[in-house]
C-alpha cells in the first residue's frame, strides 16, 4: 500500500464534517454524546471539508442524520493523515487516515476525534409510539 501523503490545500485550521447516524449518539446523556463508533471505519474516515460545502447538501440524502466537526489540524497533531477524495455527490469529501491497515484510526485517535467532535447539527431521533 503506498504512503499517504497529507494534502497541503487542506490547511490546519479546515473544519471537517462527518455525518452521524442517530444509533452513534447516546441521546440519554445532556448534552447528547457521539460515540466513537462514529469514527471507526474498515477504511480512512469519510468527511467533508466544510468551507467547500453546506449542510444541506451534506445531508440532502441522509435527513437523520446529525453532522459533527473537528479541524483537520487537530486530527493530524493525533497522526492522522487528510487526503481529498471527491466523489460526484461530494465534491467537498475527504478522507482521514490513521496509521492501522486500510487506514483505520487507533483508539487513542478515536477517543480524542470523539472527544474533540463538536455538533452543529443534532437530529434528535422521532420517537416510536407503541
Amino acid at each position: 500500500m503506498p504512503e499517504r501523503q497529507n494534502d497541503p490545500s487542506i490547511d490546519n485550521s479546515e473544519r471537517l464534517w462527518r455525518r452521524v447516524h442517530p444509533s452513534q449518539i447516546d441521546w440519554t446523556l445532556n448534552p447528547p454524546r457521539v460515540s466513537t463508533g462514529a469514527f471507526n471505519t474498515r477504511d480512512g474516515l469519510s468527511v467533508s471539508i466544510a468551507s467547500e460545502t453546506t449542510i444541506e447538501i451534506l445531508t440532502r440524502d441522509y435527513p437523520k442524520h446529525s453532522v459533527v466537526e473537528f479541524e483537520a489540524g487537530f486530527a493530524r497533531s493525533l497522526g492522522c493523515t487528510i487526503e481529498r477524495e471527491p466523489t460526484p455527490e461530494d465534491p467537498a469529501h475527504a478522507l482521514v487516515f490513521g496509521p492501522k491497515s486500510r487506514g483505520q484510526l487507533n483508539a487513542t485517535q478515536l477517543n480524542n476525534l470523539r472527544d474533540a467532535a463538536t455538533p452543529i447539527l443534532y437530529k434528535w431521533p422521532v420517537q416510536q409510539t407503541p
